[in-house]
Parts: structure tokens; sequence; C-alpha cells
């Protein structure tokens, strides 16, 4: 394993997962990748230099880059301009060459539910050219 892209919106459950993810790719000694997809509505061109939200989607990551740096671990990190979330992070392991790609998803899921559901969790698993793995939090309360 040579490359391990990050889906990284700065989350508390992103950080938990970065801190194990980059010791994770010390393992492995791997090259650790964050990327935070900016989605952008039709109001502004997709390349616009300073679509709304970009500033937090910077600032998200830094602090991810200095987690990892806490963790002894060297990673980039890149802000991909998208209309959709799932085409961004699809689009980015092309270019990076992912063997990997991990993400996280906040619902909280019910066994019997479909795990891939219908939005961007489903698209990246179906669409990228490596491997997902996708982080869910635990659940709680014994709810199911």
């Amino acid at each position: 394993m040579k490359t391990i892209l990050m889906a990284y919106r700065g989350t508390e459950q992103d950080k938990r997962i970065l801190r194990w993810l980059c010791r994770y790719a010390k393992q492995k000694r791997a090259e650790l990748k964050l990327v935070y997809v900016l989605t952008v509505g039709f109001g502004h061109e997709v390349d616009t230099p300073e679509p709304p939200g970009v500033k937090e989607a910077e600032q998200a990551l830094l602090e991810g880059e200095h987690i990892a740096q806490e963790e002894g671990v060297i990673v980039s990190a890149d802000l991909v301009q998208s209309r959709e979330a799932g085409t961004g992070l699809v689009e980015e392991a092309e270019v990076v060459e992912a063997d990997l790609l991990v993400m996280t998803d906040t619902r909280q899921l019910i066994l019997d539910d479909n795990p891939l559901g219908t939005g961007t969790v489903a698209y990246v698993t179906q669409n990228a050219p490596c491997p997902v793995w996708v982080c869910y939090e635990p659940l709680r309360n014994g709810n199911r």
C-alpha cells in the first residue's frame, strides 16, 4: 500500500479516525493524504477562487495536518471544489492514485439498514478506483 486518502472535514469523528489512520499509515509505510471536498453551489463557478466555506475548509485541513504532526506523520492536504462531494472524492482518489480511501459517515446505522444508503457513501463505494473504508460512530445507549 502506497497512498491512503482520507476524506477530511474536521469533525470530532474525523479527528479520532485520523489519529488511528496515522498509526496505520506508519505501520504500512504509506503516504497519507487528506482531502476536503468543498461542495460549490450552482450560484458560483466550480473553480471560483473564494467560494463560501473555503476559509473553514482550509482551517480544518490545517488542524488535520497538526493532528498528523502530533502523531509523527507528515501529510499532504488538498482542498477540492466540486458540485458533489462523492464526485470530488472519486476524482481525487484517481488523481493521487489512492490505494485506499477512508471516509466517515455520521448516520447512526440501524442494523437492518443498507449501510451504503443512497448518497455520498453509496456513490463513492460504487465508483472509487480503490477499496473504501467507511467509519461509523458506535451505537449509543444500546439503541439499534
